[in-house]
């Protein structure tokens, strides 16, 4: 039962879209677990540059199945945009899938997500305003609408009924935007979805077991980060759901002693987007270059990034909570400029050295990078010979800058990447499916 799954190991935008693109060539299925329209993966294909916010990566290549699991939250209206980018680029939809699990994010999340982000005020949480949040909450409270609602008539007329007056009211309580649909026009609108996608919508878990029995290659693609895990990550800046390794069980519907290998996607440098603590964060005319240079904005929100160096100690945060098998480094040559690069190795919290990351946010907030300064390859940019030749004919410097990150974490860097493009990488493994 080959399998491997790509894991975010920051806070998202990592990278994992090239990853996955670049991995998924010889898989047969490709499977989003968690997350929603809050996550976005850029892949470069040729001329084509896709930004994918709700469809598997693995849309983009001929012959796979694209499945959306029932662990995500689905915004049908973005989703069909996203169809059509794809479609008129030439891609075929024959190989989408969408569980009859997943819960649909419905125009009342996004409003609630925006007046909720708004009477935090000063506390706010930095969400993308796409209803995420709202429509987890609704899943936990057992009152949201799940795809495979859409294809029973009575049971989305009980759940339009019943939902949209409560909405209504609690919309208006919060002094948002009024939700300007009655029940019928709801009603409606979803029955719309039904006609455009209800052939894709099926028992995923099933489907992705039954491929696992069969032999199939199954790619499991993590949206987001793991430091932005609804438990393990920095609480409450975090996502609604479980970005770790983990969520793969309960978001895609297999067991744990099904899941083999994981990699970890980990970018040279550290970004995030959104409130919340960064210790190696970045100001002024610095931040600004990394951020410039490494096209730091959302895929999502188009907010900029907030950019700071590497922070070894989230990525063994990630690491114990995922159990990486590999690591992808991505971004390297982002640093081709820089002397100097430091690597964070531990945080200095109330004049204790620590290694590992704590929960309390009061402890992040007064915690201080404490660095090891590694030699740049300022000026190096051959990546031509790197494509022909592999990972020897990487500069020294970079070399050694990978294997301290290797020897930190104890896990290889099996895929090193130096660009954007498919032809941009290093792999130092080669058969991943055995």
């Amino acid at each position: 039962m080959p399998n491997l799954a790509i894991i975010g190991a920051q806070w998202g935008d990592e990278g994992k879209g090239k990853i996955t693109d670049y991995l998924d060539e010889s898989a047969d299925i490709v499977v989003r677990f968690q997350g929603g329209n809050n996550a976005g993966h850029t892949i470069v294909v040729g001329d084509n540059i896709f930004k994918l916010h709700g469809l598997p990566s693995g849309i983009v290549r001929k012959g796979k199945l694209a499945v959306i699991g029932n662990g995500t939250v689905v915004n049908m209206d973005e989703l069909l945009e996203e169809i059509n980018q794809v479609t008129e680029a030439g891609c075929s939809l024959e190989g989408l899938r969408i569980s009859d699990r997943a819960h649909l994010v419905i125009n009342y999340h996004k409003k609630l997500d925006g007046s909720e982000e708004g009477y935090r005020g000063q506390k706010s949480i930095g969400t993308t305003k796409k209803g995420i949040g709202p429509a987890y909450q609704d899943k936990i409270k057992r009152v949201g609408i799940r795809a495979g609602d859409l294809l029973e008539d009575d049971v989305l007329r009980e759940k339009t009924n019943s939902n949209l007056p409560y909405k209504k009211n609690l919309i208006a309580m919060l002094k948002a935007e009024p939700c300007g649909c009655d029940e019928d026009m709801m009603f409606n609108k979803l029955k719309g979805w039904q006609e455009k996608v209800g052939k894709y919508i099926c028992d995923t878990s099933v489907m992705i077991n039954e491929a696992l029995d069969n032999g199939m290659k199954v790619l499991f693609e993590g949206a987001q980060g793991a430091m932005l895990d609804i438990d393990h990550g920095t609480y409450p800046y975090v996502t609604s759901s479980s970005t770790c390794s983990g969520g793969i069980c309960t978001g895609a519907g297999v067991a744990p002693n099904r899941i083999e290998k994981v990699i970890g996607c980990l970018k040279a440098y550290t970004t995030r987007v959104g409130e919340g603590p960064l210790v190696t964060e970045l100001s002024g005319n610095e931040a600004d270059a990394l951020q410039k240079k490494g096209g730091e904005f959302g895929v999502t929100t188009g907010r900029g990034r907030r950019c700071g160096w590497l922070d070894l100690v989230v990525a063994e945060h990630a690491s114990r909570l995922c159990g990486f098998s590999s690591l992808a480094i991505t971004k390297l040559d982002v640093l081709n400029d820089y002397e100097e690069i430091p690597v964070c190795t531990a945080y200095m919290i109330d004049d204790k050295e620590t290694k590992y990351f704590p929960a309390s946010i009061s402890k992040i907030k007064r915690a201080k990078p404490v660095y090891k300064v590694m030699k740049g390859w300022n000026g190096w940019n051959d990546t031509y010979s790197v494509v022909r030749e592999g990972y020897d004919a990487l500069p020294d410097e970079m070399k050694r800058y990978i294997e301290f990150i290797e020897q930190y974490l104890n896990i290889p860097a099996d895929i090193i990447s130096i660009g954007p493009d498919r032809k941009d990488t290093i792999d130092r493994k080669g058969d991943w499916w055995n």
